[in-house]
């Protein structure tokens, strides 16, 4: 069984004369509320039909149906019409969608011609039966009407035509091989609703009729695959605007499921980004070093303290106050140590219980380090115990560069953004983003950026101008 889903609307019935509207319109017009209604054509050409308010038509056509009738055209119908028959398309079944609008304009409103209530399309139906009868004998037609009961939710409120289109469409209770949809008539709600509730009830075998209503040899049918193709897009888009990788992943499965290259490339990006969104910043390396989207020496050891700042900026802008602050810090402090670890290593032992430790043998390396412990320190230096973490660690960094003590930036993320974390830390509380950037003793986005920044710079020995810069996410991206 195949079936045409019809979306109706003024450019599917017109006319192609004006020069009896005037008798019409005298037959008709107590109907019509005396309205000055009078058919137009859509662009000036003398071999276009004329257009008339669908409804006005349909009163038209009721009044006086032979002379009506024999200037009636139907230009979008008969490209799709014609279209079916040169694919030897069967059509069983005929699904008419039109529109009733009269619930929510009572009489004292439709006295002007702008009324929506005007444009509504079920008084074409006796015209659009008599049209497909002729045109399918065989196949059964099917009236589906929209009938909103609320004025706050017409058919120009998406939301509420979706559900409506939904509740009709789901009615259907036939399982075709092929559904034809034709979605162009209509408000731009209903001809959306039609093919995301078409979509979404019958899947990949829907069939879009698509034409010009001013050239019919440009009709063609579209597999629902390339709408698919196109909607999932726009979501993906969506997505990545929230950071939303995870998601976009999920949505694009079947296509990062096939082995076209670029597939191949989008998923490696995305399973690489999936992780930077969760912080893990060397799963991120390893998965673009694997796939050769970058080099080893391309994530150097100062490159996750750009990452876990350029995070916290996404967070902030997320409205994530909490993980913004808490990446501000991780950035500082994780490149103190990483700067480090890559000085300092064959002085350091990875304790499996305790962490890092430094070893007594880091006098060799800096000279002056043992006499900036307290003495209990020292001892733990003696015994390879000291632990590579807070004072331990600022107290390394200051031998290894010595500016590192008199660096402003540097010093206010130890002292009071240091200390105001630690008030933070200890409420279960909202974080205002006033808060974040008073943490870092500064007043809006661009400068607690600037911050954070200087200091990594500081750490790094780089003259990144932006954390966006300096982070490969966006490159990567």
């Amino acid at each position: 069984m195949n079936i045409w889903l019809v979306t109706t609307g003024s450019s599917d019935v017109q006319l192609t004369t004006d020069e009896h509207w005037n008798d019409w319109y005298q037959e008709i017009k107590k109907s019509i509320y005396r309205l000055r209604f009078a058919p137009t054509r859509a662009i000036d050409d003398d071999e276009r039909p004329y257009r008339l308010a669908a409804r006005v038509l349909g009163i038209a056509y009721d009044h006086l149906p032979d002379e009506v009738g024999s200037c009636l055209d139907f230009p979008l119908l008969n490209g799709f019409t014609q279209t079916l028959k040169d694919q030897k398309t069967d059509i069983d079944r005929i699904v008419i969608l039109m529109s009733n609008q009269e619930n929510i304009f009572p009489e004292a409103e439709r006295d002007i011609m702008r009324c929506p209530y005007w444009q509504d399309t079920c008084e074409l139906y006796p015209i659009l039966e008599g049209y497909f009868r002729t045109q399918f004998p065989e196949a059964m037609l099917m009236p589906l009407v929209l009938k909103p009961d609320s004025l706050d939710r017409g058919l120009d409120d998406w939301d509420a035509v979706l559900m409506l289109v939904r509740r009709e469409i789901g009615s259907l209770d036939v399982e075709p091989e092929k559904v034809y949809v034709s979605h162009q008539a209509g408000t731009p709600a209903i001809s959306s609703a039609v093919q995301f509730a078409s979509l979404a009830r019958f899947g990949d075998r829907v069939q879009f009729l698509v034409s010009n209503e001013y050239d019919a040899d440009k009709t063609r049918t579209i597999a629902s695959s390339e709408y698919l193709e196109a909607i999932r897009l726009q979501e993906a888009k969506a997505l990545l605007d929230r950071y939303d990788y995870a998601g976009v992943e999920a949505l694009l499965g079947s296509f990062l499921a096939t082995k076209n290259p670029q597939a191949k490339r989008l998923g490696t990006l995305l399973r690489a980004a999936i992780e930077w969104n969760h912080a893990e910043f060397h799963k991120f390396k390893n998965i673009l070093t694997k796939e050769g989207v970058i080099a080893s020496d391309d994530f150097p050891w100062w490159r996750a303290g750009y990452e876990s700042a350029y995070l916290a900026v996404i967070r902030l802008n997320q409205g994530n106050t909490v993980d913004a602050l808490f990446h501000s810090f991780r950035s500082f402090e994780g490149s103190i140590i990483a700067c480090i670890k890559d000085c300092c290593k064959p002085y350091l032992k990875k304790d499996e219980k305790r962490g890092w430790q430094v070893q007594s043998t880091i006098s060799n390396l800096l000279p002056g380090y043992k006499a900036t412990l307290y003495p209990d320190q020292q001892e733990n230096l003696r015994r390879n115990r000291l632990g590579l973490f807070s004072g331990t660690a600022y107290g390394l960094l200051e031998q290894i560069k010595p500016g590192f003590k008199d660096h402003q930036d540097c010093q206010i993320a130890l002292d009071s953004a240091k200390d105001q974390r630690n008030v933070i830390s200890h409420h279960i509380e909202g974080l205002q983003e006033e808060e974040v950037f008073q943490a870092w003793e500064t007043k809006n986005l661009e400068a607690w950026a600037g911050r954070v920044l200087r200091c990594l710079n500081f750490i790094a020995d780089k003259d990144f101008r932006s954390l966006e810069e300096a982070s490969l996410m966006p490159k990567s991206a």
